[in-house]
């Protein structure tokens, strides 16, 4: 009996009926399987003989195996592990499941964290310096510069003022007693304290 595998469709112009097969094409040898087993996965169509870890040493069928793709190619769970997956870059162990690549490295998703405090970013941003993340809070107050006066950071584009071995917002730079502004004038140091020359005394 003749196969019945295919499905009619009419078209509807000038009367002509379109005839279309449901080929089953393997993405590897590319011919058509019209008999016996095929394997359908990742979206492809494949002869069970084809279906097979990459790695020429391994050669096993994958079908009855779990498998991993990477760049196109397919391979047993054993050869990705043992050949192809990546070190984890902070705790160096191989990275099996997901793989998060930041920094231009590969970290395990419960690896990539603040250099400072261990926080993990998830989709948080984070900030470099010297190469290592840190998270908003760790970086602010490890590596900005804040203001002596107020302790807020001196942002790129603030004007302000190197004086007594710290830095000051320029208007926060002031006399330590009758909060006068000292930016370009002349100040007396006590204890450490700016102090305009009324109050210098």
């Amino acid at each position: 009996m003749p196969s019945t595998d295919f499905d009619t469709n009419t078209m509807s112009s000038t009367n002509n009926i379109s005839i279309q097969s449901n080929l089953k094409i393997c993405c590897v040898c590319n011919t058509e399987i019209q008999r016996g087993p095929f394997i359908t996965a990742l979206g492809k169509i494949w002869c069970p003989e084809h279906f097979i870890c990459n790695t020429p040493s391994c050669r096993r069928p994958l079908q009855d195996l779990g498998f991993v793709e990477e760049q196109g190619q397919l391979y047993c769970e054993y050869c990705f592990e043992q050949y192809i997956a990546p070190l984890c870059a902070k705790c160096g162990s191989k990275i099996k499941g997901d793989c998060l690549k930041a920094i231009g490295k590969n970290f395990h998703p419960e690896c990539f964290s603040c250099s400072y405090c261990g926080k993990l970013f998830g989709n948080s941003p984070f900030f470099l310096e010297d190469g290592l993340p840190y998270c908003d809070n760790d970086w602010n107050e490890l590596f900005t510069t804040k203001c002596f006066a107020c302790g807020f950071p001196v942002e790129a584009g603030d004007r302000w003022v190197e004086a007594l071995n710290n830095n000051y917002h320029s208007q926060c730079f002031n006399c330590t007693m009758c909060k006068k502004n000292l930016e370009g004038q002349s100040f007396f140091a006590k204890g450490g304290r700016p102090f305009c020359k009324n109050h210098a005394r």
